[in-house]
């Protein structure tokens, strides 16, 4: 069948026939001008923030609009996301005529133009390639983060501590009351760096006071190593029979290190019950095989109270609380000498610090009755070399410290006909300890020893002694924050 339209006749008003224009090629990078470089470190402006477009090589600012809108077509019929250097141009240029002429020349739309010139200032402070500007949003809980926060105000107002772990239990509470299910809302700690991200909340440390380390350090550390060495090789200890001892202060009133607070306070007040200072001795030991002897407790007082007491510890009472030379006799007889495995004829070690209590006549004729040598560390290193030092007393405080701050924040104080809150009780005190004392891990003792150069192998210490490049800087924890008046 013939093509019928060959038939029609093109209308006379139409004109002659247009020929048929061949669609464009696209046209090579090289054609934008653009420049690209080898490496990014080559450009100096990099991370000054300059815009793309000039770092790259391309004229920017120099560039005439109608150039620069011809060198970038931009299509309206789909979404685009433009960094901070282009947002820039585009505002300058609609500050120098209008918004509408600014969406025509690049492409944009109008609404967007209004948008950039009302975030200039951001846009100016902004790297040139930041393309946007997510600030905080409300969560998917935002009633629960709301009344979070209003108790980490009210927390605030009294001066009580608060931590992102009280926060976390705070939030399930009142999920609970709000009906929300465990699945949907978990009180995760993303959550609660997110929470405290919206509501400008930030955590505030206490700051420690480093222990200054003595000048002769070398001389020390390298003499005290001998000496270990020394008798290790005279008498050949098992490992089973070498320990550390020393008596350290637990407050009964430990407050958190931790708290939040608005972001900039400096300083943040806490408020405490007032009792910091009360506080019992506990003397404790482990092995270099990593078991932990019986904590010996010293109460501030003339006689043990009555009470319900944990079992596994001793406890015995002093007018001051503090660690004495018959004390420390005692304690040789009902926890050193009854420790597992102590035979009659099995020679131990016993390293302790230089406290004057330890190093009397008594005390030395003691531990030579019980074949027992006593190693005396150097005034000044006990942070780096006594094992309870290194690896023992922060866990341990940091367990007690957080048991008690349960105990606060769970509400069943007993106040006084004053109003003040009471202290916790004594047998609660104590089996906080217990329980922190059982929660040390045995195999952070074993590396306590090795790292304080007790335990190690004999034929590894031969050739190189305390290594003070590598040793010292990171090693032991940060000081006691109180301390026996008896030191």
């Amino acid at each position: 069948m013939e093509n019928e339209d060959t038939d029609v006749k093109r209308a006379d008003w139409a004109g002659p026939p247009r020929p048929a224009s061949p669609r464009p090629a696209p046209l090579p990078l090289g054609g934008f001008g653009l420049r690209l470089p080898r490496d990014f470190a080559e450009l100096p402006e990099w991370s000054e923030g300059y815009p793309f477009y000039m770092a790259m090589g391309f004229p920017g600012y120099d560039l005439a609009a109608d150039e620069l809108a011809a060198k970038f077509p931009f299509s309206r019929g789909m979404r685009r996301s433009y960094d901070a250097g282009f947002k820039l141009m585009v505002v300058e240029f609609a500050e120098s005529t209008n918004n509408c002429q600014a969406a025509k020349q690049f492409g944009v739309l109008e609404k967007n133009v209004r948008d950039w010139r009302k975030v200039k200032p951001q846009l100016q402070n902004a790297h040139a390639m930041r393309r946007a500007f997510r600030g905080p949003k409300n969560g998917r809980f935002a009633l629960v983060d709301q009344r979070v926060a209003e108790y980490v105000r009210y927390m605030q107002a009294k001066g009580d501590p608060i931590t992102r772990e009280a926060m976390q239990l705070k939030a399930l509470e009142i999920a609970q009351e709000m009906n929300i299910p465990e699945k949907g809302f978990k009180a995760s700690l993303g959550w609660c760096r997110r929470m405290m991200r919206r509501y400008d909340l930030s955590l505030r440390h206490k700051v420690p006071v480093p222990q200054q380390l003595p000048e002769d350090l070398t001389e020390k550390l390298v003499t005290y190593q001998r000496s270990v060495l020394a008798l290790r090789r005279a008498h050949d200890y098992q490992v089973a029979q070498m320990g550390n001892a020393d008596e350290t202060p637990i407050c009964l009133e430990v407050p958190s290190r931790v708290t939040v607070d608005n972001q900039g306070e400096k300083p943040v007040l806490v408020k405490t019950p007032g009792r910091e200072k009360l506080k019992i001795t506990a003397m404790l030991g482990v092995l270099a095989d990593g078991r932990k002897l019986p904590p010996y407790i010293v109460l501030r007082g003339t006689y043990i109270p009555p009470g319900k007491f944990p079992s596994g510890m001793e406890i015995r009472c002093h007018r001051y609380g503090w660690m004495t030379e018959d004390l420390m006799q005692d304690w040789l007889e009902v926890v050193w000498r009854r420790r597992a495995g102590a035979l009659p004829k099995q020679r131990g070690m016993l390293i302790v610090n230089g406290f004057r209590g330890h190093a009397t006549d008594s005390v030395k004729s003691s531990m030579a009755s019980m074949d027992t040598d006593m190693v005396v560390i150097p005034g000044g290193l006990t942070s780096q070399l006594q094992v309870l030092d290194v690896v023992v007393y922060k866990p341990l405080n940091d367990s007690v410290r957080a048991q008690y701050s349960s105990w606060l924040l769970a509400g069943n104080l007993a106040l006084s006909p004053t109003g003040n809150a009471k202290k916790p009780p004594l047998g609660l005190f104590l089996e906080w300890v217990m329980v922190a004392w059982n929660s040390i891990s045995s195999d952070s003792i074993v590396q306590g020893f090795k790292k304080c150069h007790i335990s190690s192998a004999l034929e590894d210490e031969d050739d190189v002694l305390w290594e003070i490049e590598s040793e010292l800087p990171g090693g032991g924890e940060p000081p006691r924050e109180c301390d026996t008046e008896g030191r």
